[in-house]
């Protein structure tokens, strides 16, 4: 298993994932591109030992030019038959060594109120709960902001 940036040719596994993990909420080609052809490529995926793209996330970078640098993490996902093999994990480590990369000091994401499972893991590198962000996921479910100090995390800027 690899963790690498998110190629082009990824694209239609990717999207697989996607639509897969969130169905019609997930994001379209456009949002991939956007992140694929950015200049801090903030895109990676995980292949499985075959070299089949089995998961990937979205990392965004604030410019930073006022005030604290801010990160975050767009999306995550993985491959609903991959799951439970520590693939987020990686890929979790790989945004913020990204984020640790480019002196993020801080970091978010949202998460599926009602996801227990992704939000055990991002608590698990420190990510605290910020907010509820009601109706985020349409009518259906809440949200639920997380925040991670990279400072204090040791993986900010030094």
């Amino acid at each position: 298993m690899i963790v690498r940036r998110l190629r082009i040719a990824d694209l239609p596994s990717v999207l697989r994932i996607e639509r897969a993990c969130f169905r019609d909420e997930g994001y379209g080609v456009t949002t991939f591109l956007a992140h694929l052809f950015r200049d801090r490529k903030g895109a990676f995926v995980v292949e499985d030992d075959g070299g089949a793209v089995v998961g990937y996330t979205l990392v965004r970078l604030s410019l930073g030019w006022v005030g604290p640098r801010h990160g975050g993490i767009t999306s995550i996902a993985v491959a609903p038959a991959h799951r439970r093999q520590g693939i987020g994990r990686k890929l979790m480590e790989r945004a913020l060594q990204y984020l640790h990369e480019y002196h993020a000091e801080e970091a978010d994401l949202e998460v599926r109120a009602n996801n227990g499972a992704a939000q055990s893991l991002y608590e698990s590198f420190g990510f605290r709960r910020a907010s509820l962000l009601p109706h985020y996921y349409g009518q259906s479910a809440d949200g639920l902001r997380m925040v991670l100090d990279l400072r204090a995390a040791g993986r900010g800027s030094e």
